[in-house]
């Protein structure tokens, strides 16, 4: 201040840059932490569209899929059809019982999509948990409980 006159602020050409700098780090952060939600949601419906897949090119055991094919009561075929999700779903885990050549066949599909072996071990666990309806959460419960038993998206 001089002579009761107020001084002009101004911004030097370091001070520019510095906050040409900060912005553009905050919209960097912005779009990256974007980017990695979309990648967790992205893998968990990766997830759940392999096992569809999977099912739909290797089947139910041929007694489920017998049954499903001679029956006409809405109320057992929806039965018949969640059994061929469970089964499907011990088979993809490997269970002791599991069909070997069609567990061989679930798991083969899965692997090519990318599902990993901890992956693989969780999907039992998390289709006898999905409510309302089978598949509703799959993905997102397999991605999320096979980091929980200590499996990384790396394993294979």
């Amino acid at each position: 201040m001089n002579n009761g006159q107020v001084e002009k602020l101004s911004c030097g050409e370091g001070d520019r840059l510095l906050m040409k700098r900060i912005s553009m780090l905050i919209c960097c952060v912005a779009v990256l932490a974007l980017g990695a939600t979309m990648a967790a949601a992205d893998q968990s419906s990766s997830v759940e569209e392999a096992f569809v897949d999977a099912l739909g090119s290797c089947g139910g055991s041929s007694k489920v899929s017998s049954l499903l094919a001679t029956t006409k009561d809405p109320g057992l075929m929806r039965a018949l059809r969640y059994a061929i999700i469970v089964e499907g779903a011990d088979d993809a885990a490997a269970v002791p019982g599991s069909d070997k050549g069609h567990s061989d066949c679930i798991r083969k599909e899965l692997r090519a999509r990318g599902v990993t072996t901890s992956q693989l071990e969780v999907i039992p666990d998390c289709v006898a948990n999905d409510w309302p309806e089978p598949l509703d959460n799959l993905g997102t419960c397999v991605v999320h409980r096979a980091k929980l038993t200590g499996g990384s998206a790396a394993s294979n």
